[in-house]
């Protein structure tokens, strides 16, 4: 019973975002739906009109964010609105080279750690003014829990493989990590 309670609710850490995202881009698409019905006309359908229009309201967006006004605008929004919203920072790490990355690389970077007599897969979170870095050392096959380290850099072997493959093998209980750490090398 454990273990079923706990497969539920790992299962709704992933369905209940996505269904959410799902939802919000329905909801808007609906109401643009609504608004290009007198635009349409007889010759479109509105609910091609409708994608059309939010297809064109995200491009008008990205190009206003990539403005040096939009930059300052969406920084100062993010500090007063998303990054008050749980698990944004995250989210907007593993996007790394999304809309909101500021230097526009990847944030969480691959790696092996040195933990005892053996070698671990983690993420190289952060690293501290000392040299040390921040690591996360994700539990298998769930790698959204896992622990915090802080560890020397000696302890710590970068790896340059793409993050969701690399998060992916974790989740399969490691398979096809060997191939990914092996192209790495």
């Amino acid at each position: 019973m454990r273990n079923l309670n706990r497969a539920l609710i790992e299962g709704a850490l992933v369905v209940v975002p996505i269904g959410a995202v799902v939802l919000l881009i329905l909801s808007i698409v609906n109401k643009l739906r609504d608004v290009s019905d007198p635009l349409s006309g007889t010759f479109l359908h509105p609910m091609v009109m409708a994608i059309f229009l939010f297809v064109a309201l995200c491009l008008t967006l990205g190009l206003i964010i990539r403005a040096r006004t939009g930059r300052r605008a969406k920084l100062a929004l993010e500090r007063m609105l998303f990054e008050k919203l749980p698990g944004y920072r995250l989210v907007k790490a593993f996007a790394g080279n999304g809309p909101f990355s500021a230097d526009g690389g990847s944030v969480l970077r691959p790696a092996l750690v040195s933990i005892e007599e053996g070698l671990c897969p983690a993420l190289i979170m952060d690293s501290f003014a000392d040299g040390r870095l921040l690591i996360f050392v994700p539990g298998s096959p769930a790698p959204m829990s896992g622990a915090l380290y802080i560890f020397t850099p000696d302890r710590v072997t970068s790896l340059d493989v793409p993050l969701l493959p690399f998060m992916k093998a974790i989740s399969s209980w490691g398979l096809g990590l060997k191939e990914l750490i092996d192209k790495s090398s």
